[in-house]
């Protein structure tokens, strides 16, 4: 969890820049999702809504912080999120999920002179910036998106918050397997994302 959904998704927050009291919609609420709320929240995150559909991780977003969840399958997000802040939207993003139409959704709900932090793979799609959404180019808007950190140093941090309680990475196992010959089935839970799942591990006994 560590060297990956972990790292990006304090990427993702660390992209945003987020301040004490903010307000912060993550965008997707899968495994790096969820650890770009934990990020958030330990960043100080005021209002944080955490936005996906599936039951287990909205939960798990709660556990880990976030104060609202958005469901995409009651409406569009910017309508609901722009609803729930009497139309003022919110001050960072953070894309860790979507399709094409997510940057232009984050463009629609993010404040003037916000972050829109990406750490969101897009495959073989253009990407679409409505010029009115964001001002004509002048309504400073920023845009960031990078990959995650790693190295010895960044694991060592990430291990001194483990250590010391400060975040639980280990809640996004759903489904533990054992034996290398299970390392298949654990790409196939992958592959098929069933509902209950969030992460599998294989344990190499």
């Amino acid at each position: 969890m560590i060297t990956d959904m972990m790292t990006t998704g304090f990427t993702g927050t660390e992209l945003a820049n987020i301040s004490f009291g903010d307000s912060v919609a993550v965008i997707g609420i899968g495994p790096v999702g969820l650890m770009a709320v934990a990020a958030s929240t330990l960043q100080g995150a005021g209002r944080l809504f955490g936005i996906g559909s599936r039951t287990n991780c909205a939960n798990l977003a709660r556990e880990y912080g976030a104060t609202d969840i958005i469901n995409y399958k009651n409406g569009d997000i910017v309508d609901q999120i722009l609803d729930v802040t009497s139309g003022a939207g919110v001050d960072k993003v953070i894309l860790a999920g979507g399709n094409a139409n997510v940057l232009s959704q984050a463009i629609k709900i993010v404040k003037p002179g916000g972050i829109i932090s990406n750490v969101n793979y897009f495959d073989k799609e253009d990407l679409i910036i409505p010029r009115l959404d964001w001002g004509c180019g002048m309504s400073n808007k920023t845009i960031r998106g990078g990959l995650c950190c790693g190295g010895r140093y960044r694991m060592e941090q990430l291990i001194n918050l483990i250590l010391n309680k400060r975040i639980d990475p280990g809640k996004l196992v759903t489904h533990v397997l054992h034996g290398i010959d299970k390392i298949e089935d654990g790409l196939t839970l992958m592959y098929n994302k069933p509902k209950d799942l969030i992460k599998p591990v294989v344990l190499i006994d």
